[in-house]
């Protein structure tokens, strides 16, 4: 019986995530849910890295793109008052880590800021998705969450 407990569990590690929906909420709004579909449906991009050598490329959809289904001010408008907002990615983890929303917004930023939901052409797997938030530019992925869960966007106080 151990070792087909085993088995299994080896083979859902090494399976693609199970799709889920993403939260995006907004402070002083009603939060966003996002489907698989609906972000399949989003602007997408390709992010690469370079881990221990060897690059890998991450495909997804725009976190912009998410952000203004959602209601967050964007392009030409973002500016001021609005440049005062976080964005909290938060994973299943328990891993949380924080951008500026201005460096979310291809008005400030060239490199995209993707819902990655492919690596390598291939769908995530366990360890990573259903969804992983890279920062295309960054030298490292320190901030990219995986197993992201949802999406908030605040005023920082």
């Amino acid at each position: 019986m151990r070792p087909l407990l085993l088995a299994a569990l080896i083979t859902f590690a090494a399976s693609p995530a199970l799709a889920q929906d993403l939260k995006v909420t907004v402070q002083g709004r009603d939060s966003l849910v996002l489907t698989p579909a609906d972000l399949q449906a989003l602007p997408r991009a390709k992010a690469t890295f370079t881990a221990h050598g060897k690059p890998i490329t991450y495909e997804g959809a725009l976190l912009n793109a998410a952000l203004k289904q959602a209601g967050v001010v964007s392009g030409d408008r973002l500016m001021g008052r609005y440049l005062n907002q976080v964005v909290v990615a938060k994973g299943s983890d328990g891993f949380t880590a924080s951008y500026s929303l201005g460096e979310t917004d291809p008005i400030y930023r060239t490199n995209p800021v993707i819902i990655a939901d492919r690596k390598d052409g291939q769908p995530l797997d366990a360890k990573e998705g259903p969804y992983r938030l890279v920062v295309d530019g960054d030298l490292r992925p320190g901030r990219s969450v995986r197993m992201l869960t949802s999406v908030e966007v605040k005023a920082v106080q």
